[in-house]
C-alpha cells in the first residue's frame, strides 16, 4: 500500500454514519476531513483548506452537492471535484459536470478500492494543476523579472516604465480579483519589449517627454506589435503576447468575470496595460495622482471606466515614504525617487524603477567604480494600510 499523501480531502455527506464508516476506513490511507452539509463543508474550505480533492454527495437538504459543488469550485479553484449520488439520472450528471466541473461521477453505494482509487486519481491531478501553476507563477515569472532587468540596463527609460506598469496592473488585477494575476504582471512586464528595435535617440525623446516626430510616433507605435511576435511562439506565453498585443488597441468593454477565455483575457489585459500607461503618462507630464484619474475618469470612451475605478480603489489605501540613503542601504523592492545618472551623463536607471537584486548590483558596481556617488532618494510604498 503506498504511503498516506499529505494532501487532505474533504468529503460532504449528510448521512453522519456514512462519514464515520469512511473515517475509520481511510485513516491510515486518506488525510480525510469530514463534514455533514454543503454549508459546513463550506466553512471547512475557508477554514481547513486548501483541500486536494473534495467529494459530495448529491441528495442534500437545504443545498444539494451541484451547490455546494459550484460554491467550492469559486473557493477553491484547483482542488478536483467528486460527485457522490445514488441517483443516475443523466441530467444530474450534466448539470454537475457543467456547473461544478466534475472530475468523476461515482454511483452509491460505492466500493471502498473503487473510491479509494478515485481519490488518489483526484489527488494526482491536483498535483498536475497546482505544479503547472507554481511553474509559471514563480519559475516563469523569475525568470521574466530577471530578463526586463537586463533590458532595463540596456534601456533604462522604457523598462523602468514597465516597472511603474507592474505595479499598476497588479493593483488592478487584485482589486478586480482576476483569474491568473500572474499573467497581467507578466505582460506589464514585458510590454516594452519591441522597444528594444527603437533608435536611441527615439528612446532617449521619448524619457525625456519630448514630442517625437510623425516618423518616430510611427515607429514607437509599432513596438506592441513587435513585442507580440517576439512573444507568442513561447509555450505558455500566447496569451501574455496577446496583452502586449492588445495595449494600444481601440477601448473594448468586457465584461469582468471569474472565468475568462484565452481571447478575453489577452483583450482585458491589453485594457489594463492601455489604462495603466496612461495614468504613469499623466504622471510624467506633472498631474498628481488625483488628477490623472481625474483624467481618466473623464474619458470613458478610451478608457473602460470598470479598469479606471479599479485603479482608484487600489490607490485608496497606500501610503507613501520618501527618504534618501546611501546605496549601500538600498534594499530590494524599494522604488527609485529620482534618474541616476553617471559622471558621463548616461541614464543608468531610471526614476520610477523597483529595485531588484541585479540593479543593486548594478549601482553598488557603478559607486565602486565612481560613475555615480549617493545618497539616492527612494520610496517605499505601504498598501496595508
Amino acid at each position: 500500500m503506498m504511503p498516506m499523501p499529505s494532501e487532505k480531502v474533504l468529503l460532504v455527506d449528510d448521512d453522519r454514519n456514512l462519514l464515520a464508516s469512511f473515517k475509520r476506513q481511510f485513516h491510515k490511507q486518506i488525510n480525510l476531513v469530514t463534514a455533514a452539509s454543503g454549508g459546513d463543508g463550506l466553512q471547512a474550505l475557508m477554514d481547513d483548506g486548501p483541500f486536494a480533492v473534495i467529494i459530495s454527495d448529491m441528495q442534500m437538504p437545504n443545498m444539494d452537492g451541484i451547490q455546494f459543488l459550484t460554491q467550492a469550485r469559486s473557493l477553491s479553484p484547483d482542488s478536483v471535484r467528486i460527485m457522490l449520488t445514488g441517483n443516475a439520472n443523466l441530467n444530474v450528471a450534466i448539470g454537475a459536470i457543467n456547473n461544478g466541473q466534475i472530475f468523476r461521477f461515482l454511483n452509491k453505494p460505492v466500493d471502498k478500492s473503487i473510491l479509494y482509487e478515485t481519490v488518489i486519481d483526484g489527488i494526482q491531478q491536483y498535483r498536475l494543476v497546482t505544479a503547472e501553476k507554481f511553474l509559471l507563477n514563480k519559475t516563469l515569472k523569475g525568470a521574466v523579472d530577471l530578463l526586463a532587468d537586463v533590458l532595463g540596463l540596456v534601456n533604462p527609460a522604457s523598462f523602468s516604465q514597465a516597472s511603474r506598469i507592474k505595479r499598476h496592473v497588479r493593483a488592478m488585477a487584485e482589486e478586480l480579483e482576476l483569474e491568473d494575476g500572474w499573467s497581467y504582471e507578466l505582460a506589464a512586464m514585458l510590454s516594452q519589449l519591441g522597444c528594444i528595435t527603437l533608435p536611441p535617440e527615439v528612446s532617449e525623446k521619448r524619457a525625456r517627454n519630448e514630442q517625437l516626430t510623425s516618423k518616430e510616433e510611427a515607429q514607437f507605435n509599432k513596438h506592441p506589435e513587435i513585442g507580440e511576435r517576439l512573444l507568442k511562439h513561447i509555450p505558455r506565453l500566447e496569451i501574455v503576447a496577446a496583452m502586449v498585443a492588445h495595449q494600444a488597441s481601440d477601448t473594448n468593454r468586457l465584461e469582468i468575470k471569474q472565468k475568462l477565455s484565452p481571447g478575453e483575457k489577452g483583450k482585458l489585459g491589453g485594457q489594463l496595460l492601455k489604462v495603466a500607461f496612461a495614468f504613469d503618462d499623466n504622471i510624467l507630464r506633472g498631474c498628481s495622482e488625483t488628477d490623472a484619474l481625474a483624467n481618466l475618469r473623464g474619458q470613458p470612451h478610451l478608457y473602460d471606466p470598470a479598469l479606471v475605478q479599479a485603479l482608484v480603489a487600489s490607490k485608496g489605501g497606500a501610503s507613501v515614504d520618501i527618504m534618501s540613503l546611501p546605496i549601500t542601504s538600498l534594499k530590494p523592492n524599494m522604488i527609485l525617487d529620482q534618474n541616476i545618472i553617471s559622471t558621463t551623463g548616461a541614464l543608468l536607471v531610471a526614476k520610477g524603477q523597483e529595485l531588484s537584486p541585479a540593479i543593486l548590483l548594478r549601482l553598488a558596481s557603478s559607486e565602486e567604480n565612481g560613475a555615480i556617488s549617493g545618497p539616492v532618494q527612494v520610496m517605499l510604498v505601504d498598501s496595508s494600510s
